[in-house]
């Protein structure tokens, strides 16, 4: 990201190209914030291994220090953050209000009243149409999930016409290849066996080739063999084939040994 940068004739800015720029700079500094705490969530991630590829390096009283180091900056953006927040009300309590509109041109005596607005949605109109959206929660605790499985689910919450899912196939969701949808999913698993292996959960589609790949997520089986642990994966499908039939998409475990699911849920929302 290059520094901001103002125009070489500053001094010849209206007020309000001023105050433009002076938002504009109060949105840099967020911006530049937000690439601070990235950077600081993937230093957490790395030292303890949960990046894809990586295992954990550092031991206790490292993990402690970087820690130590995270939350020190995060109180520092804070701060930043209350200073940008009074900032920004100073500059939007400066920018003169909106002109209100010209009136429309009016020539000759009236015809008439003018006919109130409709309140909503005219009778017999099209009606907005409804987004989808699905809930899941595991199919019971306590699952024992094996290599090469698909998890099973229940329905808590479906709406909408893109997302299928029944009883008679509980693996498996149902989407129309030729939208796009934001999955998340959130697994609370411990290890059967304690093992020194690496592990993974994989968001399966069927066909192959209906949405953009999605990386796994990887895992260390050592970390789950004292209690369980929580795992979570966020990712959106962008489609690559024009409509047509549906895609099957599914959470299939690739790992040696088998985990037991004490919790699951899963949601899927079109967007």
């Amino acid at each position: 990201m290059s520094m901001p940068s103002f125009p070489p004739n500053g001094a010849d800015m209206t007020r309000e190209e001023a105050l433009t720029m002076i938002i504009a700079s109060i949105a840099m500094e967020e911006l530049a914030l937000s690439h601070i705490l990235n950077a600081e969530g993937e230093k957490l991630q790395y030292i303890l291994g949960t990046l894809p590829g990586t295992k954990p390096c550092a031991g206790h009283q490292e993990v402690l220090a970087v820690n130590k180091s995270v939350a020190a900056l995060l109180e520092a953006v804070a701060q930043n953050q209350i200073l940008l927040k009074s900032k920004l009300e100073k500059v939007l309590e400066a920018c003169p209000p909106p002109s209100p509109p010209c009136p429309p041109p009016w020539w000759g005596p009236c015809p008439g009243p003018c006919p109130e607005p409709c309140p909503g949605p005219c009778p017999g109109g099209p009606k907005p149409r409804e987004k989808s959206a699905l809930q899941l929660a595991g199919q019971r605790e306590g699952m024992l999930w094996n290599r090469g499985c698909r998890l099973p689910w229940r329905r808590r919450i479906l709406r909408g016409d893109d997302i299928h899912w029944s009883e008679e196939a509980p693996t498996q969701i149902r989407l129309n290849p030729g939208k796009a949808y934001a999955v998340q999913y959130t697994l609370n698993v411990c290890a059967m066996h304690p093992a020194e292996e690496t592990g993974a959960i994989l968001l399966r589609q069927t066909p192959c080739g209906a949405f953009t790949e999605t990386l796994p997520l990887r895992f260390s089986m050592e970390r789950f063999s004292g209690k369980p642990q929580t795992l979570r994966y966020a990712a959106v499908l962008y489609p690559c084939m024009e409509n047509g039939g549906e895609a099957e998409l599914s959470l299939v475990l690739d790992a040696k040994s088998p985990l037991c699911v004490e919790r699951a849920a899963m949601d899927v929302a079109e967007l």
